[in-house]
């Protein structure tokens, strides 16, 4: 199930790495790249809002497994017109957010006999281990700034509120809402100009299924306009689109990128045949 960027494609990469035989994407209108559907073996078309026509194609759709990858803007969620299934959906899962969206979902593939695999499952290429990736390290100070924003972030995430936290000289600049975190990441150039610490984590149960950190080139763009110091992310918990070029940008932007060790359970991937 592909949404917007380049995580689909590289899931599709990753599939067949792994032996995968046969790939349908279901792509979403408005969102899929072209890209993701060429390098298809089937395409099933599906609009965001039209739940009734999802429910109808499932039962014809032979397939194992599920991949739910690629962005779908959180904002849809007050810009599309939703159809009565979808709205029934809604109102039943009561607070919206990933997990509860997302996770109803999964509910419904699985009682179409569709498995959901994790979202990292096939990224095994895209997920740092622990250390500095990049040849710029942190100073002192800066890594007391990560130590102490991975805390804060982690309480604003198990919350379900979002997954970036901003940090600069020990006080917290900004925190993700539904604007996402390139969004976050703009506000926080604004509220204390150069040289602030982006922290990425995933909830301590994350769902690993669904809404994994993500980091891709176009961060790293919208970092270095921001004046940002620091990239802090979890070691394999956190899937770094194009890893190679996203440090490379990096330290073309002066920026650290950190991958720091956690206690928490790391993303599962598929072992390559």
């Amino acid at each position: 199930m592909a949404g917007w960027g380049d995580y689909p494609q590289l899931v599709i990469e990753g599939a067949r790495k792994a032996g995968v035989k046969k790939i349908i994407v279901m792509a979403f209108k408005g969102s899929t790249q072209k890209k993701v559907i060429r390098a298809a073996d089937e395409v099933i078309y599906q609009g965001i809002g039209d739940g009734k026509g999802f429910l109808e194609r499932l039962p014809k759709i032979k397939c194992d497994a599920a991949v739910l990858a690629g962005q779908i803007n959180p904002l849809s969620l007050f810009r599309t017109r939703f159809d009565s299934v979808i709205m029934d959906l809604i109102k039943e899962v009561g607070m919206r957010n990933a997990h509860t969206l997302f996770g109803k979902l999964s509910d419904i593939l699985i009682e179409h006999k569709i498995d959901v695999l994790p979202a990292s499952f096939f990224m095994a290429d895209h997920i740092p281990s622990a250390g500095v990736l990049t040849k710029l390290v942190p100073t002192q100070e800066q890594q007391k700034d990560i130590e102490f924003g991975n805390e804060v972030a982690m309480g604003v995430c198990n919350l379900d509120i979002g997954q970036t936290t901003i940090v600069k000289d020990g006080v917290v600049v900004a925190v993700e809402g539904i604007d996402g975190t390139n969004a976050t990441i703009k506000r926080c150039k604004k509220i204390c100009g150069k040289g602030a610490i982006v922290i990425k984590v995933a909830k301590e149960n994350h769902d690993m299924r669904f809404d994994i950190p993500v980091i891709g080139t176009r961060t790293i763009k919208i970092m270095k306009r921001a004046g940002v110091s620091v990239l802090s992310i979890q070691a394999g918990r956190t899937v770094v689109l194009n890893l190679p070029k996203v440090i490379a940008k990096a330290e073309a932007a002066g920026i650290s990128i950190v991958a720091v060790k956690t206690k928490y359970q790391i993303a599962p991937v598929a072992s390559v045949k």
